[in-house]
């Protein structure tokens, strides 16, 4: 996706759009010699560890500095409900 070269090593900040982080940053480091094309995030939603996949969109490099854009994909996420429709869970785990 990107064409932009990175060091294994080198720190890059991942800014995230969409999905339960939008608005987020976070510094990574580079695990080969390109930024990932996908990363998961997991967070916890009801007591569960969910995992939240964003997918590379945009790169860019200013002198030193590396930033990339990742945008929410929830077809590849684990499915979370919409807080409206949530409605009343109490007891929802109860065993008889």
């Amino acid at each position: 996706m990107s064409d932009i070269t990175i060091s294994e090593g080198a720190e890059y900040t991942a800014i995230f759009h969409g999905g339960p982080f939008d608005g987020t940053t976070d510094t990574r480091t580079a695990t080969s010699d390109a930024l990932d094309d996908e990363i998961t995030v997991y967070a916890d939603v009801e007591g569960l560890q969910t995992a939240f996949a964003y997918r590379l969109t945009k790169a860019r490099q200013v002198l030193d500095q590396t930033s990339a854009e990742y945008t929410y994909d929830p077809s590849d996420s684990d499915p979370v409900d919409d807080l409206q429709e949530r409605g009343d869970r109490s007891g929802e785990f109860d065993r008889e």
